[in-house]
């Protein structure tokens, strides 16, 4: 996760040429490091600002598996650029962005706040000055279990309704993937599942599964989404991977909600079959025309 942010960083040739640069292994890196900067390094030209340093702290989530946050700290010398400047660089290149490492899943960072930092002058340096950014970090894990899978039969319909869209956990992504108005990305989660009634050949399964669209801007998402509610709409069913239907209640388009927490929640209901087992097989049969089949007794004797 930490390399990849800091590549994708370090690929902003626009960002690149503001910051700092320091050689290390006989290659000139620029200015941008993880928790801090090491006390051995010789900055080029002897120019150590502007400078961003970034921090990564994860915690356990029941929904996502890993959730986290992401602090970059940009520091300018009060005559080098401005940190506003290097700031809008940093959010370009992270935001509405998806990160995928290699064997590993999704995640994606989303803005939280900046605030301005300040330190005192001395008489041997100029003011340092700077912005604190923010991001929290969310991982997208594919929840598809066991067969039949509300997850698995919604990835099946997205990809089938239109090429375009990127199921995340389905489709393959490169290790940095932006959403377009014309190629945005979708993903599916579970709210709650419950047994809602059984009979003795299926038991009927009902719950809440969430639509989360991601695309640049709310015009996009919200055409995206208008199109996406009214097939389900009316299709009224989804074919599960064992081909048998999960019905779609109802839908609830909430204008209101972001991409993080899913704008469209599902009502779908579907059925688990029961398969017969059989607890005896047959222990005598006569099938010929004059005399009777022998009928199974529970209690007879072997």
């Amino acid at each position: 996760m930490e390399k990849l942010i800091r590549r994708r960083l370090a690929e902003n040739e626009k960002l690149t040429k503001i910051l700092a640069s320091f050689e290390i292994n006989h290659q000139i890196e620029p200015a941008i490091f993880y928790q801090k900067a090491p006390d051995d390094i010789s900055f080029k030209g002897n120019e150590q600002y502007p400078r961003i340093t970034f921090i990564v702290d994860k915690f356990s989530n029941a929904e996502r598996g890993i959730m986290g946050v992401l602090g970059v700290d940009i520091i300018c010398a009060e005559t080098s650029t401005t940190p506003e400047q290097v700031e809008a660089l940093v959010r370009q290149s992270l935001e509405g962005v998806f990160f995928t490492p290699s064997n590993s899943v999704t995640f994606s960072a989303k803005w939280r706040e900046s605030s301005l930092i300040t330190e005192p002058a001395s008489e041997k340096m100029a003011l340092v000055i700077g912005i604190s950014l923010s991001f929290d970090l969310y991982e997208y894990p594919l929840l598809e279990t066991s067969d039949p899978d509300p997850i698995a039969a919604m990835c099946e319909y997205a990809l089938t309704w239109d090429k375009d869209l990127v199921v995340i956990g389905r489709s393959e992504l490169p290790e940095f993937f932006t959403p377009t108005r014309k190629r945005p990305a979708i993903y599916f989660s579970k709210e709650t599942m419950r047994i809602e009634t059984q009979t003795n050949t299926v038991v009927w399964m009902r719950g809440f599964l969430n639509v989360h669209l991601f695309a640049p801007t709310l015009i996009d998402r919200h055409e995206w989404l208008e199109q996406l509610n009214q097939s389900l709409g009316y299709a009224g069913e989804v074919t599960m991977l064992d081909y048998s239907p999960m019905f779609i209640i109802s839908t609830a388009y909430d204008y209101h909600s972001d991409e993080i927490k899913g704008q469209i929640k599902l009502d779908v209901r579907y059925g688990l079959l029961r398969r017969p087992e059989y607890a005896h097989a047959i222990m005598q049969g006569n099938f010929s025309k004059s005399e009777p089949a022998v009928r199974w007794n529970p209690f007879m004797r072997r």
